[in-house]
């Protein structure tokens, strides 16, 4: 089945290209933290591995701190500047049970929608590359109570029979590794190929 392109006047191009240009000139997070009020912002240790970080990135630090699984992919979401994330969880099993009562999963705002699909087409790659052991998706969502759109990153669970929680939690330190490289990288392709038919 052919998949037809939009019509270029469907899309702004110029405020796409304008979109990707603001991505790829995003401070790294040696150079400015994307923890909000970070007192010790020190460039060699500004890391998901901070052990600072899973308090510093959480809204209420005391009680829900970003859990262990998830705090590289929630670190790297916020490093970027242009998403901020609203909820996340690891993924739990209820005691004495096996199957996953809670998926493991990333809720968050993204400033442009160009911005979720360089996420997504990410997520993609890393499944085809076998990078990852589940097909992972970018889907909208309504856990936000906002009036912005808010964007999910979750596992795909269809037809699969009893995953595995430690698998799934793996395949989220994936795709925190490193993720806002990738996805400058990402941009700076999709920025080439929109010059390039303009």
């Amino acid at each position: 089945m052919k998949i037809c392109e939009p019509n270029n006047q469907f899309f702004d191009l110029e405020q796409v290209k304008l979109d990707l240009q603001k991505f790829i000139i995003q401070d790294e997070p040696l150079v400015s933290p994307p923890c909000a009020g970070c007192q010790q912002h020190l460039p060699d240790i500004c890391s998901p591995k901070c052990p600072e970080a899973p308090k510093s990135l959480s809204v209420d630090p005391i009680q829900y701190p970003i859990e262990r699984s998830v705090v590289a992919l929630v670190f790297e979401l916020n490093a970027i500047r242009l998403f901020e994330t609203c909820w996340s969880c690891e993924g739990h099993i209820r005691e004495g049970e096996s199957q996953i009562w809670k998926t493991p999963q990333v809720c968050f705002y993204s400033q442009s929608s160009i911005y979720a699909k360089l996420l997504s087409t990410h997520l993609s790659k890393l499944f085809i590359q076998k990078k990852l052991k589940y097909n992972w998706l970018l889907c909208l969502s309504d856990i936000s109570q906002s009036i912005h759109p808010a964007y999910n990153i979750q596992p795909d669970l269809t037809n699969q029979f009893e995953p595995s929680l430690g698998l799934l939690q793996n395949d989220m330190r994936t795709i925190g590794n490193d993720l806002q490289r990738h996805l400058k990288a990402e941009a700076r392709s999709l920025l080439t190929k929109i010059t390039a038919i303009q």
